[in-house]
């Protein structure tokens, strides 16, 4: 089957709840893993940091696979493509929840005896008090489990996922971000009983005809950043700012 270019289109934009005189801004994203590997997958940040565009150069799960390790087996093909990002909070800013909408478009086409899959995960969140105790979260799924039959469509995944992420304010330091993992992953598989057949199955994802992609959306909110406990070695003073005092340590 040609090989098609995938273009994932992140739209990654921000809702305050009150004008504020400096945004967060989404920062080191990257990417990697089979589905996308980070030196043939180009990353388009627009000016202001606030959106981004991933451009994949294949994005397609077939079976039975060209393997090169005698461990593997033919029969499974799992793409992996992992998306890391920071969420940078400026002081006075807290994030509230992200939100993730899914508007893909793709073709399966899957013989008799042979399944497959697509599934979003949310690995994890780090950073600020956002770390996780519940593990791996699914976000998406679409399944062709019909496998007593040849399997052949067009598709589209469309959703909307709002997951609530819930930060600590930002105190203006460095390491006020938010760690994200997500990753998207792209199966297919030949099952027991089909493997000495001519059983094959392919899902791609392409660009030709996909108008949307995975956009991403963070909602957060003003808070009170309070004094910063002084830490070891720090001149710290009391100083009044339009009439509110502030903890200021050098």
């Amino acid at each position: 089957m040609k090989t098609k270019t995938l273009l994932l289109a992140l739209g990654l934009m921000s809702t305050l709840t009150v004008a504020h005189a400096e945004n967060f801004q989404f920062q080191n994203i990257r990417v990697g893993g089979t589905g996308c590997p980070s030196d043939i997958t180009q990353i388009v940040m627009a000016p202001d940091f606030s959106s981004a565009s991933i451009l994949f150069q294949s994005f397609e799960s077939h079976v039975p696979a060209v393997v090169d390790n005698p461990k593997a087996t033919p029969t499974i093909s799992i793409l992996n493509c992992n998306v890391f990002l920071d969420i940078k909070l400026p002081a006075g800013q807290k994030l509230d929840s992200l939100e993730i909408s899914y508007d893909m478009r793709g073709h399966a086409f899957l013989d008799r005896g042979v399944s497959g899959n697509f599934k979003s995960f949310l690995i994890s969140s780090n950073g600020l008090g956002t770390e996780r105790s519940q593990g791996v979260q699914l976000l998406q799924e679409k399944n062709w489990l019909n496998t007593g039959v040849d399997q052949e469509e067009d598709f589209l995944v469309q959703a909307t996922k709002s997951l609530s992420i819930a930060s600590q304010c930002g105190r203006g330091a460095n390491t006020d971000r938010v760690s994200i993992h997500l990753q998207h992953q792209l199966g297919s598989q030949i099952l027991g009983g089909f493997e000495r057949t001519n059983a094959s199955g392919t899902i791609t994802m392409d660009s030709s005809d996909l108008k949307g992609g995975i956009r991403l959306r963070a909602n957060t909110s003003v808070c009170n950043v309070g004094p910063t406990p002084p830490g070891p070695g720090r001149n710290c003073r009391v100083v009044r700012v339009n009439g509110r005092a502030q903890m200021i340590c050098q």
